[in-house]
């Protein structure tokens, strides 16, 4: 598995605006990714728990990076590019 540097738009205590890279491993996403998976598994028929996944997904970026930036709040970041390139390391589509 890898580490994947985005660029992420936030907001300083100042209001100020600015970019920074933020690394994200693909073995912590696989992790959160599979845990939530097999909940999801035994709460919803296969079919309906595919489609509650990508929330998971969502939250899991969103949360690691507002935790990334502390007290600044992150503004912009690609989602669909995290999830791809995330998704694609964990199932060996480089």
């Amino acid at each position: 598995m890898s580490q994947f540097n985005f660029v992420v738009s936030y907001l300083d205590s100042n209001g100020g605006k600015h970019d920074e890279t933020v690394s994200l491993d693909s073995q912590d996403y696989k992790r959160h990714y599979e845990d939530n998976l097999s909940v999801l598994m035994q709460n919803y028929p296969p079919d309906q728990a595919e489609t509650h996944i990508l929330a998971t997904k969502k939250h899991y970026i969103e949360e690691t990076i507002a935790n990334k930036f502390g007290g600044n709040t992150p503004l912009e970041y690609d989602m669909a590019e995290i999830i791809n390139t995330l998704d694609r390391d964990v199932k060996g589509v480089l």
